[in-house]
This record gives structure tokens, sequence and C-alpha cells, in this order.
């Protein structure tokens, strides 16, 4: 066995995020802050919902691609560390434009991380603090001590030269 490590290609999950997740101002805002505070009672309130529908939009993406029926449960979780590494981010981001909102990347990616945080939200171990379409991936777990997580940003690092090996059910079991 050689004495060092084969240094992994492909981008951190640092460089990843901010390629593909960019902060969108929608027109007629001044500021991303400004856009947020502009928000109804309603639309606050329905955005714990739009959150659980990109989960279910993500689970039915994997059942007509993989044909795997998935629960929000830890053994979900136990599958995406499996399915996401090095190969699917180079599926997920071949011939995509990082400057088109809709790029198949920051959709799936958004989509499996409001998978992974209505796991959260589904065990009691979270509460979703959500933010506004067009950037509803800024969205966070709030755990019951006020610690705020980021569940789309663990999507990027499994999907980045930083995976780790059962990242995602390793976090679920430590909180």
């Amino acid at each position: 066995m050689w004495p060092f490590r084969r240094k992994q290609s492909g981008p951190t999950a640092q460089v990843l995020f901010a390629k593909w997740f960019r902060v969108r101002v929608p027109e007629g805002h001044a500021s991303l802050a400004a856009y947020e505070a502009a928000i109804s009672t309603q639309e606050r309130e329905r955005l714990p919902k739009t959150l659980e529908k990109l989960a279910m939009d993500g689970v039915e993406r994997i059942y007509q691609v993989r044909r795997v029926e998935l629960d929000p449960d830890r053994a979900a979780l136990a599958y995406l560390d499996e399915l996401l590494n090095a190969e699917m981010h180079w599926k997920l981001t071949q011939e995509q434009d990082p400057s088109h909102p809709r790029n198949l990347f920051s959709v799936v990616a958004t989509e499996l991380g409001c998978m992974v945080g209505e796991i959260w939200v589904r065990a009691d171990k979270a509460t979703w603090r959500p933010q506004r379409p067009p950037n509803i991936w800024r969205s966070r777990l709030v755990l019951p001590n006020g610690e705020e997580l980021d569940p789309f940003f663990w999507i990027a690092s499994q999907l980045s030269t930083d995976r780790q090996p059962n990242a995602l059910t390793r976090r679920f079991d430590a909180t």
C-alpha cells in the first residue's frame, strides 16, 4: 500500500455551494433582507408546507429514477449517504448552467436537502426556519437548544470532495 492517499478531484462543499446556490434577490426589492421582510403572515405559515412538498418531490424523483420507495426515516438517510457521491455530482452538473435558476443540480440538491430536513422535523428533532423562494435552500433546521443546522450544505458536502461516509445518518444519530 502506498504511504499517501490519492488526492480526490472535484470541488469542496464550499466551492460547490457557492457556485450552484447563488442568492437571488427578486426584482423590485433592494436587498435580500428587504425581500425577506416583505413576507406576509400567510406566506410565512405556508413555507413549511412548501419545504414538505419539495421533500416529497425528491422522494418522487428518486422513485422515478431509481424505483426505490423511501419513507421519511433514518433508512432514507442511509440510502442518501450511499447515493450521493462524486459520480452523482457529475451526473447532476453535466451540461448544466449554474446561473440558471432551475438547473438540475440546484433543483435536486434542494429537494434532497428538504428530504433530509423533513426527516429531522418528523422525528421531532428540529423545526424549520424557512426562507422564501427562490432562496428556499437558505432555510435551516433549528434544534430545541436553538442550534441551527444546514441540510442543504450537507447535501453539497456529500456531493463534493468533503464527502464523509454515512455523514447524514451519523448527524441524525448525534442529535
